[in-house]
């Protein structure tokens, strides 16, 4: 049973994802960027209705699926209907989303349809200011931006859900999901029937800006002087881009540019993500993300993994299949656990980190999804090395230590960074877990039509 009276333990830990719940809960709350760890928090304690919603305390897993997903099956990937490999076949929505560029088909054929009223997502609204806006036409869905890995503070989506009649999709990462759902089912049920689709993304984890801060100094910008970033685009890594007020661009591959390794490695996510168990976005009815997998290395564009954990979210796919937006194929729940990991699908690092911070006495989520006990959790060796490393790291970070961050990146953690390209190279490229009779990959005469 859930005993938080309030927020300290969040504030002191500084495990707030900034979904807005607590807001909504309460309204002497209110959510703001910390300067030091440059995330967003409560400003305030709280009191108990902010805490019983918050994911940062607790998330009821299993209550909340079955309230979404009434009489079906939880399995370990959660609800799951159907596991598809899919791919717009809009050439230049794929290749700006770099993912498949699925969402933003679904989205636009919603509207299309007449099924939604409208569509909350985010928007770009200055510098690396990003909010939740309600888009009402289809064409207007091609000028959303593509996934946003920075922290934001999201309550503008519970506000618009809450303030706007008609029927909406909403497009939201996990933990986003988590605080909504938990906020509608505890206070504002007359909002779940306003939810026609929620399209889920499977995390690629939050950032606190000094990611942002660090790749200026590697690259050459000033943080403040940004107009616009973007994450991802022009194939299936793709770049981030920066581009200032008086209209310089500075960018960097995801995959191979050594200061976005630095500046993007785990130590600079926020510190939930060390203990979210839900990357696979188990409260989604539509889950959309890249698929990392060797069958899909040969795509110029991207493909999407999605699972859909609804009737109408096969339907709405199928249909976009059979209008030509999208080749799709089915595949099973392998698929979502080659291409995100054991570690991440089961979350053997995270119940394990979360164990461990236990035992040191400090503030931890209470988080048990459907994949509790799946997964061989990380031994206590490996979580403490990594407790203290990113003590030590964000110590570097408040202090802007960003050049030592690079410099200790080429050094002492030279052989592990390396050995990431390794892995990289001998799972996608050479295939070992094939070759090793591990598993059979889907062959390359199955993904007709996709590029």
């Amino acid at each position: 049973m859930n005993v938080t009276t309030d927020l300290s333990g969040v504030i002191a830990s500084g495990m707030c994802i900034g979904c807005g719940a607590c807001e909504m809960a309460d309204p002497s709350v209110s959510v703001t960027l910390n300067s030091k760890k440059l995330i967003f928090e409560p400003s305030s304690f709280g009191s108990q209705a902010a805490a019983d919603v918050c994911p940062a305390i607790s998330v009821d897993y299993e209550g909340l699926q079955n309230y979404l997903f009434p009489q079906s099956k939880i399995g370990p990937f959660g609800v799951v209907r159907s596991v598809h490999l899919s791919q717009s076949t809009n050439m230049d929505r794929n290749v700006k989303a770099s993912s498949g560029g699925l969402i933003k088909e679904v989205l636009r054929s919603l509207i299309a349809n007449n099924e939604v009223d409208g569509v909350i997502a985010l928007d770009h609204v200055d510098g690396i200011d990003f909010s939740a806006r309600l888009v009402t036409t289809a064409d207007d869905i091609d000028t959303l931006p593509g996934s946003i890995y920075h922290n934001l503070k999201q309550t503008s989506a519970l506000t618009i859900l809450r303030d706007t009649p008609g029927r909406f999709a909403i497009v939201a990462i996990p933990c986003e999901l988590e605080g909504l759902y938990s906020w509608v089912y505890q206070q504002a049920p007359e909002l779940r029937e306003k939810i026609v689709l929620s399209v889920g993304l499977l995390c690629g984890w939050q950032y606190s800006h000094h990611s942002i801060n660090a790749m200026g100094e590697y690259l050459g910008y000033d943080p403040a002087d940004i107009a616009d970033i973007s994450y991802r685009g022009g194939g299936p890594v793709g770049k981030l881009t920066v581009t200032t007020r008086d209209g310089e661009v500075f960018s960097a591959s995801r995959r191979v540019d050594f200061g976005y390794q630095v500046a993007f490695d785990r130590h600079f996510n926020t510190n939930r993500c060390h203990v979210c168990v839900n990357h696979s976005n188990f409260l989604a009815d539509l889950v959309v993300g890249d698929a990392w997998l060797p069958s899909t290395v040969f795509t110029k564009t991207g493909v999407s993994l999605v699972v859909c954990r609804t009737e109408f979210a096969e339907q709405t796919l199928a249909r976009l299949v059979a209008d030509g937006s999208c080749v799709s194929l089915q595949v099973t729940e392998e698929e979502i656990r080659e291409s995100q990991t054991d570690r991440v699908v089961f979350g053997e690092f995270a119940y394990a980190y979360a164990d461990f911070l236990r035992e040191l006495g400090l503030h931890t989520p209470t988080l048990i999804g459907p994949n509790a006990g799946h997964g061989q959790l990380k031994p206590r060796r490996q979580v403490a090395k990594f407790h203290r490393e990113l003590v030590r790291k964000q110590a570097l970070m408040a202090n802007r230590r960003y050049r030592y961050l690079k410099y200790r990146k080429g050094t002492l953690e030279l052989r592990a960074y390396i050995m990431r390209y390794v892995r990289w190279f001998m799972v996608r490229i050479v295939r070992i877990k094939s070759l090793s009779g591990q598993r059979k990959e889907i062959g390359r005469d199955s993904f007709s039509g996709f590029r």
